[in-house]
């Protein structure tokens, strides 16, 4: 009988602990709770990661996105009406381009036909002037150049101007006495034409 009310005894004492346990740690937490301000439980929230609307806010942002939806639908039904409309407007546009090169085509033949005949007509004139042009080119002046002792640079200048070996007299004097050919002139003959320089001219009479 003892035990019996010992056991029993017991456990009321330990279902009071547990009571107070619960009692006293529950509503510490409730009370932690309801004391937090609202601006911090909003920090809270939102360094995790969340994002918080009022009411306002909620009701502007759900009416922003169904009117994006409703445009979304708009464009997709608007767009296979704009997909015709260019592809005619290409196809048009491509037609123009065909007929404008079918013309160019026929202007640029028609203009190659006659510029054709045009550079025909050049060509021959060219030829006629080419063949003009030859013909003093082909008279080349030979002259056998006697020159005697004592002879001056000058009087040799001379002398190849009236045989119209050199052109001026001067000019080829000047060239003997600034590359000094005047001071090497050989005594003797020699065959010059119209058509040397005045270096082959000189290197011949002052070797």
């Amino acid at each position: 009988m003892k035990h019996t009310v010992r056991a029993f005894s017991v456990g009321l004492l330990t279902s009071a602990v547990i009571l107070f346990i619960i009692f006293y740690f529950v509503e510490d937490t409730v009370k932690s709770v309801e004391e937090i301000d609202v601006e911090e439980m909003i920090e809270h929230v939102e360094s995790e990661g969340y994002a918080v609307l009022d009411q306002q806010e909620y009701i502007s942002y759900s009416v922003q996105k169904k009117q994006e939806a409703e445009n979304a639908e708009t464009e997709k039904s608007d767009s296979p009406k704009n997909d015709t409309k260019d592809k005619s407007s290409k196809e048009t546009k491509a037609e123009s381009k065909q007929e404008s090169q079918d013309k160019s085509k026929k202007e640029t033949s028609d203009e190659s036909d006659d510029s054709n005949e045009d550079s025909d007509d050049e060509i021959k004139e060219e030829d006629n002037k080419e063949n003009v042009e030859k013909e003093p080119e082909n008279n080349v002046v030979q002259y056998t150049l006697t020159i005697s002792p004592g002879m001056a640079s000058s009087d040799i200048s001379a002398l190849l101007a009236e045989q119209n070996i050199i052109d001026n007299a001067s000019e080829f004097n000047s060239y003997l006495d600034e590359h000094e050919y005047s001071l090497h002139v050989q005594i003797g003959t020699f065959e010059v034409s119209n058509d040397m320089s005045f270096y082959e001219i000189a290197e011949r009479i002052a070797r």
